[in-house]
């Protein structure tokens, strides 16, 4: 509903105005505080640390919205990588997840970063590339080395952190590399669709 409600074009301010800023990062804000005793604590910071991401991305501060969204990320692969069991996933997984890692890394390194222009920017860019694709790698292998009687539930959690990849990866296409024709609507729609399912995927287990 939250989501629904950034969409809904009435009474949508445009601009860096905190009433934006703060519907922006509401649906984040919600899964955090609605989370809190059905997630671990690790995922309710992580998904705290994008409701700043996003609002001080409308109030005009990339680099705190670059920084919102890097600390969420090391709670997202803190969490993640605590369950990989190391004697559970098979090389071919770990091989495969690695070469599909790489794409987007690549492609950041070769077509998106050397268009940023600010040197601080620039290398903030090149942390954030590495730990978004870390929370991807983390959260497909512990996908493939879990097991448990709701072994569905951590590969929703690694759909969720895909789409997050490709939300962020279209993101910063359109801001520094070329224009993409309503971008905005597939960032935010894969955006919240990966908070969601981050959120579903690491629910904990029924006592």
């Amino acid at each position: 509903m939250a989501a629904g409600w950034f969409f809904f074009p009435a009474m949508k301010p445009e601009g860096d105005c905190l009433w934006f800023a703060m519907r922006l990062a509401l649906p984040a804000a919600l899964l955090a505080l609605g989370g809190i005793g059905l997630i671990p604590k690790l995922m309710t910071f992580g998904l705290i640390f994008c409701a700043i991401g996003d609002a001080m991305g409308v109030l005009g501060s990339f680099e705190g919205q670059m920084a919102g969204f890097a600390l969420a990320h090391i709670c997202f692969i803190s969490y993640f990588i605590k369950g990989i069991r190391a004697s559970r996933p098979l090389p071919i997984v770990i091989i495969a997840t690695t070469l599909l890692c790489l794409v987007p890394l690549v492609l950041a390194a070769t077509k998106v970063i050397p268009q940023v222009r600010d040197l601080p920017i620039k290398i903030g860019c090149c942390i954030y590339a590495l730990l978004l694709t870390g929370t991807v790698w983390t959260s497909i292998v512990r996908a493939f080395s879990i097991e448990n009687g709701r072994k569905a539930l951590p590969y929703v959690a690694a759909v969720g952190a895909i789409l997050f990849l490709n939300s962020d990866f279209v993101l910063s296409w359109n801001r520094f590399t070329a224009h993409i024709p309503h971008a905005s609507l597939y960032i935010m729609t894969t955006y919240y669709a990966a908070l969601l399912l981050l959120f579903v995927g690491t629910l904990k287990k029924e006592s």
